[in-house]
């Protein structure tokens, strides 16, 4: 008996650590891409070396993106009343599976996201009801990477609502969470990320933003597109531009101005992304969504309104949309494959939530079919995106 013991032990903690084992890989197969360690590119001089020039050859077919509009998960200044009970937990809940499902995910992040108090406020704040100042605690970065954003832009008015410190902070705390970041001359331009054989290039620009990446300098941007465009299979350009409100739904194509600032001709700025080598280009800045097109067989999202504001935006009529787009691309060429966009609200103190009506979808089909009726796309109203 004595010989049997050990063998009879051995022969349990083999059949343990295989069940061990395989309940793990099932894990990771049901919960998808998103819950595995990413590959991220480190500061954006990392980002550009040493990557090659030919693909992999086991590189899929098309890929998966997502992208959302604006991202405020409440704000910390002047104090803490704008912050969630739960500290963020639960803003994404209803979208984090479309998020964690693409093979990048994108969101603009409408201000400061850092820890404490450091930073030089640049608005002189006159009453707290009127204090669009915007901080979001340090913790809530990590809320982002939990939903499965992989990168974010920092290319808007808000980006230095705290000054130079302010932004520094901000990047260097996305960054130590495995969130990519974009938009800030000299601090946080380009980023190239890998995934499954597949590279990705991401660029964003602001108008009128002071210290990012401007929509209104087309040298600087061309020069930002040319240099990156060799390193990655896939090239995504976002940008904050264009008017803001209920007003300013349709694209002018034309320079737009508003309170006095240059918001830049995002038509102009769109196409001419496009044909300097981007392969899809998204926009948010307006506060409410605007049409799509689809432009040398590539889209273009002309302005994806708020996504994420549980405080101090407003949610009246269309900036209470909240769309998230998904898209397939074809790997090699870039060209638009289909989409969807999935449609949710904004709720106070919430985050958004799934809408059953599909507004969203069904406001952005309007407009592309008013702004754009020859471009070729099709939205039903379910938010099904295909090339006519």
């Amino acid at each position: 008996m004595k010989y049997k013991l050990p063998m009879l032990a051995v022969a349990v903690c083999l059949q343990t650590v295989f069940l061990f084992s395989s309940c793990q890989s099932s894990t990771a197969k049901e919960a998808g891409v998103k819950n595995v360690p990413k590959e991220t590119s480190g500061p954006t001089q990392e980002s550009r070396d040493g990557v090659g020039e030919e693909r992999s050859t086991s590189s899929p077919r098309s890929v998966t993106l997502a992208f959302t509009g604006d991202v405020l998960m409440g704000t910390n200044f002047p104090d803490s009343s704008y912050v969630t009970r739960d500290r963020g937990r639960s803003l994404f809940v209803d979208c984090a599976d479309i998020l964690r499902g693409a093979d990048l995910a994108i969101g603009n992040l409408e201000g400061a996201c850092y820890y404490g108090t450091a930073g030089e406020v640049k608005k002189k704040m006159t009453a707290t009801s009127r204090c669009f100042i915007f901080r979001m605690p340090g913790d809530h970065a990590r809320r982002l990477a939990e939903a499965g954003f992989d990168a974010m832009g920092v290319a808007n008015n808000h980006a230095g609502d705290f000054g130079p410190t302010g932004r520094r902070l901000t990047v260097e705390n996305l960054r130590s969470v495995g969130v990519q970041v974009s938009g800030q001359k000299g601090l946080a331009e380009e980023v190239v990320m890998e995934r499954h054989g597949v590279r990705y290039g991401y660029l964003a620009f602001a108008a009128s933003c002071g210290n990012t990446l401007d929509v209104n300098d087309p040298v600087s941007r061309d020069s930002l597109i040319r240099h990156l465009r060799p390193h990655c299979d896939i090239l995504v350009v976002s940008f904050h531009g264009g008017a803001e409100g209920t007003s300013a739904c349709h694209v002018p194509r034309k320079k737009e101005i508003f309170l006095g600032e240059n918001r830049g001709d995002v038509y102009r700025f769109a196409h001419e992304c496009i044909d300097g080598g981007a392969d899809i280009v998204v926009g948010h800045g307006p506060h409410v969504p605007r049409a799509m097109e689809l432009y040398k067989g590539h889209l273009i999202a002309y302005s994806l309104g708020n996504f994420c504001a549980p405080f101090r935006m407003s949610t009246a009529g269309a900036t209470g949309l909240a769309p998230l787009l998904q898209v397939q691309l074809d790997a090699s060429t870039g060209h638009f494959q289909q989409g969807h966009i999935y449609s949710f609200r904004q709720v106070k103190g919430a985050g958004p939530r799934r809408d059953d009506t599909h507004a969203a979808a069904k406001n952005i089909s309007t407009l592309t079919q008013q702004d754009f009726p020859q471009s070729g796309l099709v939205i039903t109203e379910e938010g099904e995106v295909r090339v006519n």
